[in-house]
């Protein structure tokens, strides 16, 4: 019986890390679903008229991606949870809980309203709306709306959450080599960003998705840590 149970728990995170993996790979195609223009990469504005000539199939598969993989990440933040806590329980629980609480909040929703929103500016083009109206309504009304949603959700599961790993990781007080520390969305987030300023014909192509990418990274690290849990020597 006991090594039954043994052999379970080792299939079961192999199969929460690959599933979280593969989630976080959909959601990094699904921001670039969303985001990425070849003459911008991410846009820094809220309204594109390069919308107009973007399909709406993108929009649609984008929030489908997103919708249908984003309850895969939880599995991952438990290994993430089970992986802290081999040297920090306290610390594990509370990472666990941002980035649990602020998924659940906030992803699905934000990225869903984004994606919704080029649907928006292209039909009202199309019906004679003027750009200057469907910018107000959009800026103005559904982002103002959603944006205290927005902050909430950014600050709890991408800059707290992981900075909170980042800092345990780098100090050597987990199970992690001290360089893995970098294997963080916040890290991949700061760095897509700073791309884009130092060398933005590069990083046009790589920085859309960039939270994604580092959640990749960081799914696969708790992953290879725990790939062997509970396997019998």
């Amino acid at each position: 019986m006991q090594e039954k149970s043994i052999t379970h728990q080792t299939k079961l995170y192999r199969f929460m890390g690959i599933s979280a993996i593969i989630a976080a790979v959909l959601l990094t195609v699904a921001d670039y679903l969303l985001e990425f223009h070849h003459e911008y990469g991410v846009s820094s504005s809220i309204v594109e008229k390069a919308w107009l000539g973007m399909p709406s199939w993108r929009f649609a598969l984008s929030i489908y991606f997103c919708m249908f993989a984003i309850p895969f990440y939880l599995l991952g933040f438990w290994l993430v949870y089970k992986a802290v806590s081999k040297t920090n329980k306290t610390l594990a629980l509370v990472i666990f809980v941002l980035f649990s609480y602020g998924t659940v909040m906030g992803s699905a929703f934000i990225h869903g309203i984004m994606s919704i929103n080029p649907l928006i500016y292209s039909f009202g083009i199309q019906h004679q709306l003027s750009h200057e109206a469907l910018e107000g309504f959009i800026e103005g009304t559904l982002t103002g709306t959603i944006l205290p949603v927005f902050l909430v959700h950014y600050l709890v599961t991408w800059i707290a959450a992981p900075l909170l790993l980042f800092i345990h990781i780098l100090r050597g007080k987990s199970v992690c080599k001290r360089w893995t520390a970098f294997f963080n969305p916040l890290v991949f987030l700061l760095v897509g960003v700073i791309g884009l300023v130092v060398f933005p014909k590069l990083f046009i192509y790589l920085a859309p998705g960039s939270i994604n990418k580092g959640n990749v990274a960081m799914f696969a690290l708790v992953t290879a840590i725990l790939w062997n849990e509970g396997k019998l020597q």
